[in-house]
């Protein structure tokens, strides 16, 4: 299989935009969550007070992610080698208010980013008064790309918003005649699921894993080539009709190290199936793929890394996501 780079990085951010906090932030801070591709934080002194200089770093800021993978920025955070430190002084709503804050990325960024929203955090317990913004940029398909108020056209690369090539500019305007599509993995809709054990048995009861594919392109995808990469230590019982690769598959993680998988494939097709169209999801097996966890791991916290590929006509996309035992109860986490 082609190597794939592990992207690990640790995310406090599963719980939806609308119920965050200051403790959601606090909490990361404490875990110290790391900027990432999808992740920044920004002083106050980055929009407040407001200056032209200001509105242009904003714009290309913000205009990055939404022409990368998308992500959060949180304005009132204040980081030391990317590492959250601590909250800070935050902003007077009556100064710069949520309201005047979305205006001036409306404004400054073309096209308008669809699906753009802020969040206002009120300081309650470190800054009575205060508040600080989350930025929730969605990654730009239809309308890609956006532009800067200087005219140009950035991405996130290296943590930073860096100005981008020509051929990228002209790959993202690929987005919107190319479907972009995404596993999701769940135990029955469930993210986490009890283990059972047996003393005399020398796996756990089975848990069902269901598997969707999502579209989050316009175009529908009438072809795809699927695969599955599930750490060799679970036992699969039942494939579901998909197709087991030979033996001796790896994974290729970094630093050189190596983990045996077992590789499930799937075609795609109209002939028998119905296009993957944008704002659906589709079960890509009619049942469940059975895994079971070796018993000598019941006692333990251990994660199980796993993988998947999926391509179609114009697209190619890949991630990494890991099964976490913990307290004899299974969770699913996307990497």
């Amino acid at each position: 299989m082609p190597s794939i780079q592990l992207r690990v990085f640790k995310i406090a951010m599963t719980t939806p935009l609308k119920e965050w906090s200051e403790e959601t932030i606090l909490s990361m801070i404490k875990d110290r969550v790391q900027e990432s591709l999808e992740l920044d934080y920004k002083e106050c002194a980055a929009i407040f007070p407001l200056t032209d200089k200001k509105k242009i770093e904003l714009s290309k800021d913000v205009s990055a992610f939404a022409n990368s993978a998308g992500g959060i920025i949180i304005y009132g955070v204040k980081e030391n080698g990317h590492i959250p430190t601590e909250f800070d002084t935050g902003f007077y709503p009556d100064a710069l208010s949520k309201e005047r804050l979305e205006q001036i990325i409306n404004s400054n960024i073309h096209p308008r980013i669809n699906g753009l929203i802020i969040k206002q955090i009120e300081l309650i317990a470190t800054n009575p008064g205060h508040v600080l913004y989350v930025v929730s940029i969605p990654q730009a398909t239809t309308r890609a790309p956006h532009q800067a108020a200087d005219k140009r056209y950035y991405k996130r690369f290296n943590f930073e918003s860096v100005a981008m090539e020509d051929y990228e500019i002209r790959d993202i305007l690929r987005r919107a005649t190319t479907p972009d599509l995404h596993f999701h993995f769940s135990f029955g809709g469930q993210d986490t699921v009890p283990i059972q054990f047996s003393q005399d048995q020398p796996f756990s009861e089975e848990v069902d894993l269901i598997i969707t594919v999502e579209n989050r392109a316009e175009e529908p995808a009438s072809y795809a080539v699927m695969q599955v990469f599930i750490d060799s230590a679970l036992k699969l019982s039942n494939s579901a009709g998909l197709v087991m690769a030979a033996d001796n598959v790896f994974l290729n993680l970094k630093d050189n190290e190596k983990i045996s998988v077992t590789q499930l494939n799937q075609n795609w097709g109209i002939q028998g199936k119905m296009p993957i169209f944008k704002g659906t999801n589709f079960r890509i097996t009619d049942t469940p793929i059975k895994l079971a966890i070796p018993k000598e791991h019941a006692d333990l916290e251990k994660g199980y890394i796993c993988a998947w590929q999926i391509s179609s006509p114009g697209m190619a996309n890949s991630g990494y996501f890991a099964f976490v035992l913990k307290n004899n109860c299974l969770t699913v986490t996307e990497l």
